[in-house]
């Protein structure tokens, strides 16, 4: 059973589970016992966290030989069923080769006479003076059946100590509900914890009494890995450090090179503690509309804890700098090839106890960017992280979990020690030729300064394909604000952030899905960001950026009003809670693929804007300039207001530098001057108003237009933005 999960912002779970159902059979037998089918005898499996099933000898050895069952009679009432005892806590017991010599053993499992000893304390009652054999009773409607083993681990009463290996076990009391405890383990350790295997409830129905009652063991404990991978365009990640500490500071708490979780409450990653196994989703009532149908349920109460949890070093470092072949010191650049932390042998899986009220968990790490053009150059970035949400840290016995971070450019780390300025930003150059001097270019924003973490989860998603399946379960969504000192979902808990079924100041959704094209920049978070900053043109169906990505509205297929994940581990829902909408949001698969975005806009108050002219003169005569603006070789000569030295830039003006051959001939030539993202101008610029620009007409060698400009809106909005893939 597989749990994968995805996050960015920092750089990105997209979850896989596998059923724990039992089978018992679907053909009648012979009624009574005449045919030596009136005894109860046992079998049994063991179901890993990896979908493979354990049995025989293999399977013995990992519960130590023996189980402990509770078996009942009766009748499935609408909340629970009967709890007439018929095996009350017997001790069952493994021997090889012994199947077939008594009437109560046909898989090597026998009960009749097994009595405690030292490493097993009898939990029947005092008045079960022996273990006798049972018989099926034709007059009941169903039997229910549950084990548990302790491994090999001692079952005792009391206290549990590693030292001895010893695990305390206290049983159901006699006229306990299950619904209320049915075992209550003391674990002394993550290692006693890896020890203990339990069953769901095993449920014969008359038609199939006489069968052998196969038992499916789970373990306990739940198992836990951590992957990255990074998709920066021209550079390579290596000399990843981890936090221990998530402080408000991008550069509080200590760092080293083993991975680590950090949650913000202590309990979450526990090493001892105390463990109730119940059932409370049993009878008719849950049987057809309650996934969890008699499924065990584990509520820990942790005595010794970590606020971090360590995974060990990266280990499967998946490529050079280049990307060429694996060399041991870079990331790996796409989903199948991440990075994971821990040891090969055990698949990077630590164990953990199992949690069912969980916390938001943090990774944030340093790393290194290294140039992949063969120059060698560096950037060091600081302090970026991603947020886990709680509904995606809530283990379940026998589950594996793994979480996915990316590191993309939209990147929430800082390249400067002083913690000033966060995100990458490309470097951009601007030139004036002339005797002129202009101010110095500044950097283009095509990140905030804090992009909150998004994760994405589909049920059964398997991170060694591309991300997500057209075939598969519905996706889901969650944003965590990066920039809480506690983290917290976005509109939740508390957070000043809006929900995602919320609409800004301008009356537009907050959660936004659009399929995305591109016709020549490459798609990414970030220029997907530079789209929606930029917009060479706009509706409500489709966005064009000045990049040439084209954003085409997906609004019927996401839903931010979820009050459900419904396609959780095994089927099983995860609740939101009433009164939550807008903390999940749902993508609807069906007929999707291709690539596409979801985008959480988290502008607070309006968004400013301004139109750019971008100089595009056409490439040839022929090209059209219909309906773009333009400057004609009349109207540069005309100009003549200019310039003076530190005057404020002002969009409503074009602006030129003009030069004069100085061999004679008079020339005059004009240069386009950009100004975008300055804030200060020199002096001696020609100035023009762009309400005087001339439209329309064609362009031809004889045409009066000099310079033809693009014109887009850039707008001062906040995006969060996940690129998602879904493919065939």
């Amino acid at each position: 059973m597989k749990k994968y999960l995805f996050f960015v912002a920092l750089a990105a779970l997209a979850l896989a589970s596998c059923s724990d159902d039992t089978f018992v059979g679907e053909n009648s037998p012979n009624l009574g016992g005449a045919n030596g089918d009136g005894e109860i005898h046992f079998g049994f499996d063991m179901q890993n966290a990896t979908r493979g099933d354990i049995i025989g000898n293999a399977a013995a050895t990992l519960l130590g030989n023996n189980f402990y069952v509770m078996g009942t009679k009766g009748s499935e009432a609408a909340t629970t069923p009967s709890l007439k005892k018929v095996f009350d806590n017997y001790l069952v017991r493994y021997t090889e080769n012994t199947a077939g010599k008594t009437q109560s053993n046909t898989s090597n499992w026998e009960y009749v006479g097994v009595a405690a000893d030292a490493n097993h304390v009898k939990l029947s009652p005092t008045n079960v003076v022996n273990q006798t054999i049972k018989y099926w009773d034709y007059s009941e409607q169903q039997y229910d059946f549950l084990a548990f083993s302790t491994g090999a681990y001692k079952a005792v009463s009391g206290s549990g100590n590693e030292t001895d290996k010893k695990i305390g076990v206290t049983a159901i009391a006699t006229g306990t509900t299950l619904s209320a405890t049915a075992y209550t383990f003391d674990i002394p350790s993550v290692d006693a914890l890896k020890n203990i295997y339990i069953t769901d409830i095993t449920t014969v129905l008359q038609a199939n009494y006489g069968k052998e009652v196969k038992l499916t063991f789970k373990n306990l404990a739940s198992k836990v890995r951590i992957a990255l991978y990074e998709t920066v365009p021209g550079y390579a990640v290596k000399d990843v450090k981890f936090y221990t500490v998530d402080g408000t500071s991008a550069f509080t708490g200590s760092k080293g090179t083993a991975a680590n979780l950090i949650s913000t409450n202590n309990a979450t990653f526990a090493s001892t503690g105390s463990v109730v196994i119940r059932f409370p989703n049993m009878g008719t009532n849950n049987k057809t509309t309650n996934a969890n149908y008699n499924k065990a349920a584990a509520t820990v109460s942790p005595t010794a804890g970590d606020t971090k949890k360590a995974f060990g070093p990266l280990s499967n470092f998946a490529t050079t700098k280049e990307g060429t072949e694996a060399d041991g010191d870079y990331l790996g650049r796409t989903l199948p090839t991440a990075t994971y932390a821990g040891e090969v042998a055990g698949d990077y899986y630590q164990y953990v106890f199992p949690v069912s009220a969980a916390y938001p968990l943090t990774l944030r790490v340093d790393y290194t960017l290294v140039s992949t053009d063969g120059s060698g150059e560096e950037i060091n970035v600081y302090g970026a992280k991603a947020v886990v949400p709680s509904d995606y840290t809530i283990w379940q016995p026998n589950y594996a979990y793994t979480y996915i971070f990316k590191i993309s450019d939209n990147t929430n780390g800082w390249t400067d020690t002083n913690a000033t300025k966060s995100g990458l930003f490309p470097i951009t150059f601007d030139a004036v030729v002339a005797e002129f001097t202009d101010v110095s270019g500044k950097q283009t924003t095509i990140s905030t300064v804090s992009t909150p973490s998004i994760t994405t989860y589909q049920q059964n998603h398997d991170p060694a394909t591309d991300e997500y399946d057209n075939d598969g379960k519905d996706i889901y969504v969650q944003v965590m604000d990066n920039n809480n000192t506690t983290p917290k979902n976005v509109g939740f808990d508390g957070s000043t952030m809006p929900k995602l079924n919320a609409e800004t100041t301008e009356n537009t959704k907050r959660s936004l899905l659009y399929s995305v094209t591109s016709s020549g920049a490459t798609i990414s978070e970030a220029t997907v960001m530079d789209a929606l900053e930029n917009q060479k043109s706009a509706s409500a169906s489709a966005i064009t950026g000045r990049n040439g990505i084209t954003l085409t509205s997906q609004a019927a297929k996401l839903d931010a009003t979820v009050l459900t994940i419904v396609n959780g581990a095994d089927d099983n829902p995860i609740s939101l809670g009433e009164g939550n909408e807008g903390k999940a949001a749902k993508i609807a698969i069906s007929g999707l693929n291709g690539t596409y975005a979801y985008v959480y806009d988290y502008t607070d108050g309006g968004k400013e804007t301004k139109t750019i002219y971008q100089p595009n003169t056409p490439a040839s005569p022929s090209a059209s300039i219909q309906g773009k603006k333009y400057i004609t070789q009349t109207q540069l000569d005309g100009m003549s207001d200019q310039t003076a030295a530190s005057d404020p830039v002002d969009n409503a003006y074009i602006y030129f530098s003009k030069t004069t051959a100085t061999d004679g001939t008079g020339t005059v030539t004009y240069s386009y001057v950009s100004v975008d993202g300055k804030e200060t101008l020199p002096a001696g610029l020609y100035k023009f108003a762009v309400s005087s620009l001339s439209t329309g007409g064609e362009y031809t060698t004889a045409s009066a237009a000099k310079f033809v400009f693009d014109i887009y809106t850039r707008n001062t909005g906040k995006y969060a933005v996940k690129i998602i893939k879904i493919v065939d």
